[in-house]
Parts: structure tokens; C-alpha cells; sequence
């Protein structure tokens, strides 16, 4: 646990106060002596008297000479002592005009008791130096006075002056010790802060990827070595610059990032963490590097974004990797594609008993032979799907059409293999109540391209007819204003929570007894999810175990 937050005695308020108070001493002392000028060489009288100045003009230089040489030392340890010791000479000073220009009638008396009342401006421990040198002058006084007259007097406004003196001296010691405690807790609070925030700078300092501070404004505040190494800036001539005019980030086809899709500034819009590896820069021999950016934003106390911090991390190794593999599936892909397709051939006219007599157990490995081969198609169909979705080289024509007619031609051509399985295949266009016939459809056009669509709409009923063992498959089709939502419905094992958040991860499979005797790449969920994504549509999933699923994804509607 760490220790309580204290005031130090030797604080900059403190340390301001006894500055202070050396002025001030000084400023009175050059009044005296003024005054003692003053006062001998402009009398009157043929010989005037120099009884004063000769016994206070030598304390009052000594006094100026110890506060001009205290306030030069600026020693802090005897700080409060050459602050009592400044306050104790004043005081003599004062106490010997006062006893020589008439003692406790002297003018001089209320500056002695003012100067009293300011030495309380230390805190307690002055004041209560203070008070008993104030009653300790007035008592000296007292007896100069009785010495020098007939009788023995009190002088009552006298006392009145160095009890107020006193009085107020205390309201003000109480004042400034409150004042010095706030201040000296609130100096801790921003000593531990600006500890906190050099540790943080030398933390992110040490980190060997680039790590880059900005403010709200899109200016520099921190630059570590690592982002000197990909900028080739300094960290000094970096500061308060753009973060544009200094980390130029740039797509795969070398154009500069613009600024709808700026992670940066998607950070100050969202007000989250933004994680991007689309960029490049360009490095000192001008060739791509690949980095992955994560963006967190910082928040003021108001809870507003007041900046951002940006880790870099090189990927340029995991992406050679990633585009050489990507580069033999896609070839290994491509030239199985064409044998596959043979080999399906070939046993397909086999398995026909109009080209090919064979008896039935044969018949039987053919037509497994033939299902395996269909499987292995699909695989390097989806594996070149896949391929293409990473690279982004899916370049569509788009073209307006009805998505209600291609919900019709999927339903035909599915309706077969849900029959295979015993299952019924019910078709909803507009509304979920409605049968498996419609008199009018609805027009719900959307821009896209067709073929992709319906690649979407046959992987989601294929997984439903699949993985459903009696029941049936709700195909519904419907709208509003903005969206279309095309939705598979089915009977079948349902889906837990914790497995619906993967369902469209890339290779995913539910692991169970049903989905070990069904066949599947893991790669249909991965493809839709980016198809419709392709065209600014969404995709989701509500299931429960036993319950059944619906998968949906909605598409914009086209405008008009």
C-alpha cells in the first residue's frame, strides 16, 4: 500500500511565501531609513539630533544585507529560520524608532503591529512566534515608556492594536496552513501523476514497434524509435505535425488511404478500438511493408476523446507467407477443378445402368465414389471462393434484379434434396404466414450481382436441408422500406450460444454427432458472410439446441 499523500515543508507555495516576506521586510527597512534621512536633515532645529540614526541605521543595514544574502542563497533548509530572523530584525528596528520618536505614542506603533500581523503569513509556527514577540515588544515598550515619563500607563489602544494584530494573525496562519495543505496535496497528486505519465512514455519508449501519440487536433505527441524507423522523422521535428504529412499509409495498389476509411479517424467516430491491416509504407528501399495498426483512443476526464495511441506492427513476413500460400491453393485449386470434374463424369455415366451394366454392390461404391467426388469439387470450389474473397479480386458487373424471382429458382432447384431427405421445403415471399404458394410477389430489387446472391441463398438452404433431420425448411423473403431480408428457417439441432459467435468464422464446424456423419468444408458460412458483406449487406444467426436455426442476411434496396 503505498504511503498518504503529505504536504512537503519545502513546497513552491511555501518557498513563494518567504519570498514574500523578504520583500516585504526589505520594503520596510528602506522605509526606515528614508524616514531616518528624512528626519535628521530636514529639522528645524540648528543642530539636530543624530541619537537615531546612529543606533538605527546599522540595524537596519544589517537587515538589508541579510535579506539581500538570504534571498540570493535561496537555501532551503534555513528558510524558516532567515524568514523569523528577517521578521526578529524588523521588529528591533521598529521597537528602537518607536522608543526613540516617543515610545508607545509614537506613529511608528501601528507599523510595528502590522508588521506582526504579516509575519503570521508563515503559517502557526510563525504565528505564535509572532504573538510573543508582539507581546514582548509592547511589554519593552512599556517599561521604556514608564522609564522616560512620570508614571506607569497600560496605554490601552496600544494593547488594543497588539491583541487585534494578534487576533487577526491567528485567522491568518489557520487560513494559510489550510492554503499550504491543499497545495502541497495537490503538488503530491501531480508529482504522482507526472510519474505516472514519464513511466507510461518510457514504457511505450521501450516497445520495439512503432507506437505514435496523437491528439484530438491529428497531431503528433509521441514518437518512439520504432516509428522514426518507418517514417524516417525524428521525434522532435514530428511533434504537433499531422500524423498525414509524416506515416503516408498506402492500399495494396499504392494509392494513398483516403479518408472514408482513415482508421484513425474511424477511431475518434466510434470512440473504440480500431484494428486495420489493409496499409503499407513504403520502406527506406521503396518497397511495401505490411503493418497491422491497432488505434485506441484516450479520454479526458469529461470522458471525450482527447487523442489516440497507434501500436504498428510489422506483418510484412506473415503477409509473403499468406499471399504464397493463397497463391498454391488457388493453383492447386484450379488445376484439380478440371480432373475432378472427369472423375465425377466418368462415374456418373457409370452408376447410369442405361451406359454402364454393373450389379449392385458395385452400383453402391460407384454412387459413394461419385457423392466423395461431388464433395472434392465443392471443396476446390469454395477453396477458389475463398481465394478470391482474401485477394479481392471478386470484380462483379452489378445489376438490378428481383431478389423474389431468385428466391423462386433457388426453392425449385432445392426442393429435390429436401424431398431426398423426407423433408418439406416451404417457400414465404413478403410474409412468414403465407404458404408455399404465391399468387403476386413482392418487388424487392436489389443491386448486386445474381450469381453471387444465389451462391449465398443455396449455401444457407444446402446447411439447413443438411443439418435437419425431420421437419422442415422455411424459406421466407421479406421487406421494408430500405432493406430486403432473406431468411432459412429450420427444424433441425439448433446451435449454443457460445458456437453461434464462430458460425461464419472461415473452416468453423459444430462439433457433434450430427455434423460428424454430414460432410462439409467449414468454408459455405465464410463465403456467404463475405458475399453479402460485398454488396453492404449483413448476415446473422439465431438458434438454440433442439430448437432449430434461422440464418438470415439483409441487402439494401436498390434505388430507384
Amino acid at each position: 500500500m503505498e504511503p498518504p499523500l503529505r504536504p512537503t515543508a519545502n513546497n513552491s507555495h511555501l518557498s513563494n511565501l518567504r519570498g514574500f516576506v523578504l520583500q516585504a521586510t526589505t520594503a520596510v527597512q528602506a522605509l526606515i531609513v528614508a524616514f531616518l534621512l528624512l528626519i535628521t536633515f530636514t529639522s528645524s532645529s540648528s543642530e539636530p539630533s543624530l541619537t537615531p540614526l546612529y543606533i538605527i541605521l546599522p540595524l537596519v543595514l544589517v537587515g538589508i544585507a541579510y535579506n539581500l544574502f538570504t534571498w540570493r542563497a535561496q537555501k532551503a533548509a534555513s528558510d524558516m529560520i532567515s524568514s523569523y530572523i528577517a521578521f526578529g530584525l524588523i521588529a528591533v528596528e521598529l521597537i528602537a524608532l518607536i522608543g526613540l520618536t516617543g515610545g508607545l505614542d509614537s506613529a511608528f506603533f501601528p507599523a510595528l503591529a502590522l508588521i506582526l500581523l504579516l509575519s503570521s503569513i508563515l503559517g502557526s509556527r510563525a504565528f505564535f512566534f509572532s504573538a510573543g514577540a508582539g507581546i514582548l515588544s509592547y511589554a519593552v515598550l512599556v517599561v521604556m515608556t514608564t522609564t522616560s515619563s512620570d508614571g506607569f500607563s497600560l496605554h490601552p489602544p496600544q494593547l488594543f492594536y497588539i491583541l487585534l494584530s494578534i487576533f487577526f494573525g491567528w485567522l491568518l496562519s489557520k487560513t494559510i496552513d489550510q492554503y499550504l495543505l491543499t497545495a502541497g496535496v495537490a503538488g503530491n497528486v501531480a508529482d504522482q501523476l507526472g510519474k505516472t505519465q514519464m513511466s507510461e512514455r518510457l514504457m511505450l519508449s521501450a516497445i520495439a514497434d512503432p507506437v505514435i501519440g496523437l491528439n484530438s487536433k491529428m497531431e503528433i505527441t509521441f514518437f518512439n524509435l520504432g516509428a522514426e524507423d518507418i517514417s524516417h522523422w525524428d521525434s522532435t521535428s514530428a511533434q504537433g505535425v499531422q500524423l498525414q504529412n509524416v506515416v503516408k499509409l498506402k492500399d495494396s495498389d499504392g494509392k494513398d488511404m483516403s479518408p472514408t476509411d482513415n482508421p484513425f479517424l474511424k477511431v475518434f467516430e466510434l470512440k473504440k478500438q480500431v484494428t486495420s491491416d489493409r496499409y503499407y509504407l513504403l520502406n527506406k528501399e521503396k518497397k511495401q511493408q505490411a503493418f497491422s495498426i491497432s488505434i485506441a483512443p484516450t479520454f479526458d476526464s469529461d470522458n471525450k476523446v482527447s487523442g489516440a495511441i497507434a501500436v504498428f506492427h510489422d506483418i510484412s513476413e506473415e503477409k509473403s507467407l499468406q499471399r504464397e500460400r493463397d497463391e498454391f491453393v488457388s493453383t492447386a485449386s484450379h488445376e484439380m477443378r478440371t480432373p475432378v470434374a472427369a472423375i465425377e463424369g466418368y462415374l456418373s455415366m457409370a452408376s447410369n445402368d442405361k451406359l454402364a451394366t454393373t450389379d449392385a454392390r458395385a452400383k453402391g461404391f460407384i454412387e459413394k465414389a461419385h457423392n466423395s467426388s461431388i464433395h472434392l469439387g465443392k471443396l476446390f470450389e469454395d477453396l477458389l471462393s475463398v481465394t478470391k474473397i482474401e485477394d479481392q479480386k471478386i470484380t462483379d458487373k452489378l445489376e438490378v434484379f428481383n431478389m423474389s424471382d431468385l428466391v423462386g429458382e433457388v426453392a425449385v432447384e432445392m426442393e429435390i434434396m429436401a424431398k431426398q431427405k423426407g423433408l418439406t421445403l416451404l417457400t414465404h415471399i413478403g410474409s412468414a404466414s403465407a404458404g408455399s404458394e404465391q399468387v403476386v410477389a413482392p418487388l424487392f430489387e436489389v443491386s448486386a450481382n445474381q450469381e453471387r446472391i444465389h451462391e449465398a441463398m443455396t449455401n444457407l438452404v444446402d446447411n439447413a436441408i443438411k443439418y435437419t433431420q425431420k421437419g422442415s425448411v422455411d424459406i421466407i423473403l421479406s421487406g421494408d422500406k430500405t432493406n430486403v431480408t432473406f431468411t432459412v428457417k429450420d427444424t433441425g439441432i439448433g446451435i449454443s450460444a457460445d458456437e453461434q459467435r464462430h458460425m461464419f468464422e472461415k473452416f468453423y464446424r459444430v462439433e457433434n454427432s450430427a455434423t460428424i456423419t454430414t460432410g462439409g468444408t467449414g468454408l459455405g458460412l465464410y463465403i456467404t458472410r463475405n458475399l453479402v458483406e460485398l454488396y453492404g449487406g449483413r448476415i446473422w444467426v439465431d438458434s438454440a439446441l433442439g430448437q432449430g436455426s434461422s440464418f438470415s442476411f439483409s441487402l439494401p434496396l436498390a434505388k430507384v
